[in-house]
């Protein structure tokens, strides 16, 4: 390579990212395996990488701060506590993120948190039974790009400050009775296959019943991911309901 081309790559390289710094923390996994998990977070960060004004941070480098802070970020309740995390992260907003599961495919729940610890949230089947293969990096774009659309400026943290316990509820009780839906429905597809045939399993002999109590441990657990789900939908949005009417006037 000539020295101009060197000098042209290094100059390209050393160029700063236009747009807010955003941090994508690895997503949290619920009815799937990390491997699962990473390809649904890789089609988010896609995604992210290709939005305009949104200037990404390297993986690698987010997993060396998180690592730093104990391998995950703690669970916030406050908006000061939220805020302060994507400050600490040297971010203007962080994307956490829920991969799950459900339907016989992926989706994903995505929320984006500013400095000012406000929340918005985005949920998304990425793929599943009913959906034509192939398209998990065009709905994570959509959903992404919805998210960041409706992203909170920072000139609105003191006005909503308010609101933001009673919504940060009720958003998740809603992310929660979604995620219970699909558990449920999944379920009610186990059950249904189970008892009207062989539940999809072949074979004979032992490899049929592994593969038949495989199927209905499976169906079981989808059940009880779905009650706990919808139990805590319901207390979650019922707790940011009576937060609301607390703080009306």
């Amino acid at each position: 390579m000539s020295l101009l081309g060197l000098a042209l790559l290094l100059s390209l390289s050393s160029t700063p990212c236009r747009g807010e710094h955003v941090v994508l923390v690895p997503f949290q996994a619920v009815a799937l395996s990390a491997a699962e998990a990473r390809q649904v977070e890789d089609a988010v960060r896609k995604a992210a990488e290709a939005t305009s004004g949104v200037c990404l941070e390297p993986r690698a480098e987010t997993v060396a701060k998180l690592r730093a802070r104990g391998g995950r970020l703690s669970a916030c309740w406050e908006a000061a506590c939220r805020g302060a995390q994507v400050s600490q992260l040297g971010a203007e907003r962080v994307v956490r993120g829920l991969a799950l599961g459900v339907g016989g495919g992926h989706s994903v729940a995505l929320t984006l948190v500013d400095r000012g610890g406000l929340e918005s949230h985005a949920t998304v089947q990425l793929s599943g039974d009913e959906l034509p293969p192939g398209l998990e990096d065009v709905r994570a774009r959509e959903a992404f790009a919805s998210l960041w659309a409706h992203r909170l400026p920072p000139v609105e943290v003191k006005k909503a400050s308010s609101k933001v316990l009673p919504t940060v509820l009720v958003a998740a009780g809603g992310v929660a009775l979604a995620a219970g839906i699909g558990f449920g429905l999944a379920a009610r597809k186990a059950e249904t296959a189970l008892s009207s045939g062989t539940g999809g399993c072949a074979g004979q002999g032992e490899d049929f019943r592994t593969c038949f109590a495989g199927k209905l441990q499976a169906g079981r657990q989808q059940a009880l991911a779905a009650n706990a789900l919808f139990g805590a939908g319901a207390v979650l949005g019922a707790g940011g309901a009576v937060f609301f009417l607390w703080e009306l006037p």
